[in-house]
């Protein structure tokens, strides 16, 4: 190659690996945070390999951006041999880094295939492969045309990447948002049926109609909103049936279109569950008593000073600062800190004393925690009851909290 041409293709091949840079960290931003219910010890595998990946990525992009930084002062043969080895080596790396973060999206994935109606895992497979295909290229490459066409070749796939992993994401929000309407809808139910009760006692229900109409209202808008996500989804412009791209433009636009689509149901269904949580409210006020959170699966924070009764198949941790007894059911099982005694009653349940935390699980177990600064957390199908004077924060579809009521004798 002329000595003339190089620095061309050089500078092009720069351009190249910072749009590269961009699309990297929009799937930085993507990595996974939460908390994997399923082969813990892999995630955290395959996050510590990816922590590594990233810290030699980001030291060879410091390197390469130096590299190009002397290069434009002095354009002489060293400089543009120093440049052409600090790309090769920020090419590998990049790749190295983009590998690790798939395989960490992979074992996110794989927790919502189901979700998913084509295998997302078997695509990002396939992209992997594509990867270290490109990474043997750029290996091989020992002239700034070879890396170009190599970086222009990476900035493609990950552009293609960057494209399919949105729509695996909102493939995922679908279909939470089809499970948040069968929810509301069973919201809807419970609440009327409130209504017909109060009102057969003679209670004012007023404004518990009111909030039931807004609820209705506000659900019956997002249906129509998901109704066009749904017909969008069944186009999937720009995509094939497995999932890869065919259009990086109709891509771009369905995405957004759905993206914009999905985030106006969301609004909306986020102002039906504050009219669900201001139905309750007014509902405690009309109904004396305990609070009782009805038999679902979901979960349940509360503290507080009383009684707490949880009964089903579910995990309870707890704490408390303050004197407290706890019993439980023969089947449950219980650990509790090493302060803690027990004893079993007549009937087979076992009181516990003098702990100060304790987590107890089991299927069809029925726990009672009774004294003073309490905290406690129950997740699981049953139900609970909360009597004395604290706070408690529901999900069970919809989000639902307030006070404990006081104890009734």
């Amino acid at each position: 190659m002329k000595n003339n041409n190089w620095p061309k293709i050089l500078m092009s091949l720069v351009a190249a690996l910072f749009i590269l840079s961009l699309f990297s960290g929009i799937a930085v931003a993507q990595t996974p945070k939460e908390s994997y219910d399923k082969t813990k010890e892999q995630y955290q595998e395959l996050k510590t390999k990816y922590d590594a990946a990233k810290q030699k990525y980001l030291d060879s992009k410091i390197k390469f951006i130096a590299a190009k930084d002397k290069f434009k002062i002095g354009r002489t043969n060293l400089g543009r041999d120093e440049l052409i080895n600090k790309t090769r080596d920020y090419l590998i790396k990049s790749i190295d880094y983009v590998i690790n973060h798939l395989e960490v999206l992979k074992n996110k994935i794989d927790t919502d295939k189901e979700f998913i109606p084509f295998n997302a895992v078997d695509n990002i497979n396939t992209h992997i492969t594509e990867l270290n295909e490109i990474k043997a290229e750029v290996e091989g490459a020992t002239t700034p045309t070879k890396l170009a066409d190599a970086a222009r070749q990476l900035d493609d796939l990950m552009i293609k990447m960057n494209l399919e992993g949105r729509y695996y994401a909102s493939l995922i929000v679908n279909h939470k948002i089809d499970q948040f309407i069968v929810n509301a809808d069973n919201a809807s139910m419970r609440m009327s049926t409130l209504i017909q009760k109060l009102e057969g006692q003679g209670k004012d229900v007023t404004r518990l109609k009111e909030y039931a109409s807004t609820f209705d209202s506000l659900v019956s808008d997002a249906k129509t909103t998901h109704q066009s996500e749904v017909t969008l989804f069944e186009t999937h412009s720009g995509f094939d049936n497995n999932g890869f791209v065919t259009s990086k433009d109709d891509g771009r636009s369905f995405l957004q279109q759905a993206t914009n689509s999905q985030k106006d149901t969301i609004a909306t269904l986020k102002s039906a569950e504050k009219q669900f949580r201001e139905f309750f409210k007014e509902a405690k006020k009309i109904i004396p008593g305990k609070v009782v959170v009805e038999k679902g699966t979901g979960k349940i924070e509360a503290s507080g000073t009383g009684i707490a009764r949880i009964r089903g198949n579910v995990t309870v941790t707890l704490t408390v600062s303050g004197n407290a007894t706890l019993i439980v059911s023969s089947n449950a099982d219980v650990t509790v800190d090493e302060t803690g005694t027990n004893e079993t009653q007549s009937n087979g349940n076992i009181k516990y004393m003098g702990f100060s935390s304790a987590t107890i699980s089991g299927n069809d177990i029925k726990v009672e925690i009774s004294g003073d600064n309490i905290t406690l957390t129950a997740q699981g199908t049953g139900s609970a009851v909360l009597i004395g004077k604290g706070t408690y924060k529901s999900e069970k579809g919809f989000t639902a909290s307030g006070e404990w009521t006081k104890k009734v004798d």
